[in-house]
């Protein structure tokens, strides 16, 4: 069975939650992550954002997984609010 190609809207969405919500997860993991790691503020700040780089480029390709778009916005909030109540949470302040 031949499969028809996605619509401009559905791409647009796929780019529109790589790009912002890549950043989105990104900035989120790195106050989140900078505020459970142990050890000094600078060594957990840099390591927090150097995992959020990676974490940008994973979610970033994420998005075009699934078929429908709903799921690839799931793969983009669900992660932006598990790090948002880290960094709620965190023992940093």
């Amino acid at each position: 069975m031949k499969q028809r190609a996605p619509s401009r809207r559905a791409v647009l969405n796929r780019i529109a939650a790589g790009l912002g919500g890549g950043y989105a997860v990104a900035a989120l993991a790195a106050s989140g992550l900078a505020a459970m790691l142990p050890g000094s503020a600078i060594e957990a700040a840099v390591t927090a954002h150097l995992l959020a780089y990676l974490l940008l480029v994973l979610v970033a390709l994420a998005v075009f997984v699934p078929r429908r778009g709903t799921v690839a916005w799931a793969i983009v909030l669900l992660p932006s609010a598990a790090f948002l109540l880290a960094g709620w949470l965190g023992g940093r302040g």
